[in-house]
C-alpha cells in the first residue's frame, strides 16, 4: 500500500537585498516586540528599561539537509544603522554605545535594554542581524530582519503578536506552544476570540484558544500558522492577523525552495522566479515521487494573505507583489507538495 505524505516550506524573497536558502529564526523569551507612545507626554509602554519588560531574541539557523551549524561574526543593526557593542559587560551581555541594546556574544542574542518609541518616534523600526554560518565546511552569510511594532497610545488600531516557544521541532522536542497577545493602542486586551488556520486552511479545532499546542504531526517540513482575531466568537470580521512559520528539522521529507532565475532581487522589470524540490534528509538526496500535487503562493507578510497562486513548484514574483501602495515590500513565498 503506497503511504501518503506531505510537506511544506518557504522561502523569503527579499526586495533589493540578498537572500541565502538557510533557515534563519529568532527564539523568543515571551515579550513581544511592541511598544506604545503617548504623544504629548512622551511616556511609553511597556517600559523596556525595565528587567522584567526586556525582549530577548536568538537567531538559529538550520540546514535544509539537516547539518550542523556554526554562527560567528554576530553583528546587529538599528534601522540600517549598526550597532557597536562596546559598553560594559554583565552575565555574558555587552551593551552598545547608545544603551539601548545589548548582545549575548556567545549566541549573538540581542536584547532592548531601553526605550526606542519617543515623542518624536512613533513609528515601526527595524533589527537586523547578520553572521556567517559554517556549515560542512562552507561559509554563508545570513542575514534577518526584526520589525519592531510602534504604536500611538489610544490608537484605534491593534497589533498581534503570536509567540512561540520555539519555532524549531526536532526528534527531541516534539512540540511547541504558540501564544496569542493582542494589544489596542499601548493597551493589552485579553477579551478576545481567536481563529487558527494551517497556511489558509480554517483549523477549527483550535479556534477560541488563545494559546495552542503545536505537536510534530502538525507540521510537514515547514508549517504557517496564522492567527486571526475577532472581538467577540459572533463577530464576522477580524480586527487583527498575524503569522508564524514552525520547522519540524526531523522530518524524513522537506520542501526546499530555491531561486532559478538569473535575478536575485526584485526589481522593475526584473522577476525573481522561485522553485521548489523534495529533498530526502536521510540520504540529502533530491526525491521525486511517482505522483506530486504542489501548490505555491506569494504570502503578503504584513497580514499572511496570499498575493499571487500556482498550482506548479515554481512561480515568479514581481513589483506586482513587492510594491503596494507606494511602499516597497518583502514577501514570504509558500511552497506545499502532496505525494505518494
Amino acid at each position: 500500500m503506497a503511504e501518503n505524505y506531505s510537506a511544506q516550506n518557504t522561502i523569503t524573497i527579499k526586495r533589493l537585498r540578498s537572500n541565502d536558502s538557510l533557515t534563519l529564526t529568532f527564539e523568543n523569551n515571551g515579550i513581544p516586540l511592541f511598544q506604545g507612545v503617548d504623544e504629548s507626554s512622551g511616556a511609553v509602554s511597556p517600559d523596556w528599561s525595565t528587567a522584567a519588560n526586556q525582549p530577548v531574541r536568538t537567531p538559529k539557523v538550520t540546514s535544509a539537509r539537516g547539518l550542523t551549524v556554526s554562527l560567528s561574526g554576530h553583528s546587529w543593526a538599528y534601522n540600517g544603522v549598526g550597532l557597536n557593542f562596546n559598553g560594559a559587560e554583565s552575565g555574558g551581555w555587552k551593551k552598545d554605545s547608545t544603551g539601548k541594546f545589548a548582545m549575548e556574544t556567545a549566541t549573538g542574542a540581542i536584547k532592548i535594554v531601553g526605550n526606542l518609541a519617543s515623542k518624536t518616534n512613533v513609528a515601526g523600526d527595524t533589527l537586523t542581524y547578520s553572521c556567517v554560518a559554517s556549515v560542512a565546511g562552507v561559509e554563508y552569510n545570513l542575514t534577518g530582519e526584526l520589525p519592531i511594532a510602534i504604536q500611538n497610545m489610544g490608537a484605534s488600531s491593534y497589533y498581534l503578536a503570536i509567540l512561540a516557544s520555539t519555532e524549531q521541532l526536532t526528534s527531541s522536542v516534539t512540540s511547541c506552544t504558540l501564544t496569542t497577545k493582542l494589544y489596542a493602542g499601548a493597551n493589552a486586551v485579553g477579551d478576545y476570540h481567536v481563529k487558527w488556520y494551517k497556511d489558509t486552511a480554517a483549523w477549527s479545532d483550535k479556534n477560541g484558544q488563545k494559546t495552542i499546542t503545536v505537536n510534530r504531526s502538525d507540521v510537514d517540513g515547514t508549517q504557517l500558522f496564522i492567527a486571526e482575531v475577532y472581538p467577540s466568537s459572533a463577530a464576522l470580521q477580524p480586527i487583527a492577523r498575524a503569522g508564524v512559520r514552525i520547522i519540524d528539522t526531523a522530518d524524513e521529507f522537506q520542501i526546499v525552495c530555491y531561486i532559478t532565475s538569473t535575478n536575485k532581487e526584485v526589481d522593475a522589470g526584473q522577476p525573481v522566479t522561485v522553485s521548489a524540490k523534495i529533498v530526502n534528509m536521510t540520504t540529502g538526496a533530491a526525491y521525486t515521487p511517482g505522483s506530486a500535487s504542489w501548490t505555491m503562493d506569494v504570502m503578503d507578510k504584513e497580514n499572511w494573505k496570499s498575493l499571487k497562486h500556482a498550482d506548479t513548484n515554481s512561480i515568479s514574483v514581481t513589483t506586482a507583489e513587492t510594491d503596494r501602495n507606494g511602499t516597497q515590500y518583502d514577501v514570504d513565498v509558500l511552497a506545499e507538495c502532496h505525494f505518494d
